[in-house]
């Protein structure tokens, strides 16, 4: 709204269809699309859905995995429940065969904000016909001040047909709120140590609120890349992970976009200027070597106003 307000736009008080910006606040219909004239502009692309909902993005990442291992390893191991629940209880019992112990954190198929997530050690009661998804828990992660973090890294798509992306070289940092210990048999409930959602830890009495970039536990990853560089850690290969990230992540929707895409604008030629742009939130993990591993893939559903 601020964007809006600075670059001189103005906001209709009733639906227009003549608007110049069209703000959704759910996933946009493809007949939309289909209807906008070259000058108007929409927040969503068709098929960004493929990464963006958890059971859709394991699935998709699966299949790069299985064909080019070495370039997704930045994806946790997942399962797709109901799908491969016999496949995860198989993987189970190999680990008892190997008197090995995983932790996994299980989560609703299309859940968000921290809503219906666990951690486990063991997959006897998990149900199996449940929509869900169960992911190698990262139990050696980079902490900050001895808490567990991940990062939200914003990322801007103007164009399918190139593919055309902006990182933002800012972003947040999302601490959890109790100290980190991995996890064992006692502590797998405790959420305020294991997540870093907001949604989850600002119900924590030990959250804290700090209008800085430097203190609290939400704060800045410009001041995470100072932090870095003022413990001799290389920024430049950061940033050239979380951008290899990225662009691998949006390859494996590409595909999908592009073709609901040309499926709403038959007439546009390749290269044409694109009608849609969408503003996506990746949340990663970065473990104690700072390797980063991508958790999810986040659009942003918020007002529905032109």
């Amino acid at each position: 709204r601020l964007v809006i307000d600075e670059m001189g736009f103005l906001k209709t008080p009733d639906e227009d269809e003549t608007s110049n910006l069209i703000w959704c606040d759910s996933a946009v219909q493809q007949e939309k699309i289909a209807e906008l004239q070259n000058y108007q502009r929409i927040n969503h692309f068709p098929g960004m859905g493929e990464i963006c909902r958890k059971d859709f993005l394991a699935r998709n990442m699966t299949k790069m995995i299985k064909s080019r291992p070495l370039d997704y390893a930045f994806v946790p191991r997942t399962w797709i429940f109901p799908a491969e629940y016999t496949q995860f209880q198989n993987y189970m019992k190999e680990l008892k065969k190997k008197r090995k112990q995983k932790t996994f954190i299980v989560k609703p198929a299309n859940g968000a904000m921290g809503h219906g997530i666990s951690l486990i050690r063991n997959g006897d009661k998990l149900p199996s016909q449940d929509h869900l998804i169960v992911q190698e828990y990262i139990e050696k992660p980079f902490l900050m001040e001895g808490y567990k973090f991940d990062l939200r890294i914003y990322i801007l798509v103007t164009s399918c047909d190139p593919l055309k992306i902006f990182l933002y070289h800012d972003g947040l940092v999302r601490m959890g709120t109790e100290k980190y210990i991995p996890p064992n048999e006692s502590n797998l409930t405790q959420l305020y140590m294991h997540l870093t959602n907001y949604s989850v830890n600002k119900h924590n009495e030990r959250f804290e609120r700090d209008e800085t970039e430097n203190k609290g536990s939400k704060r800045s990853i410009k001041w995470f890349t100072e932090f870095l560089q003022a413990n001799q850690h290389d920024v430049a290969k950061f940033w050239s992970d979380i951008s290899e990230l990225v662009v691998k992540t949006l390859i494996v929707a590409e595909p999908h976009v592009l073709h609901a895409y040309r499926m709403c604008r038959p007439g546009q030629p390749p290269g044409s200027e694109s009608v849609c742009f969408e503003v996506l939130g990746f949340d990663i993990l970065l473990d104690r070597k700072l390797k980063p591993w991508l958790l999810e893939v986040r659009c942003f559903f918020k007002k529905k106003e032109k």
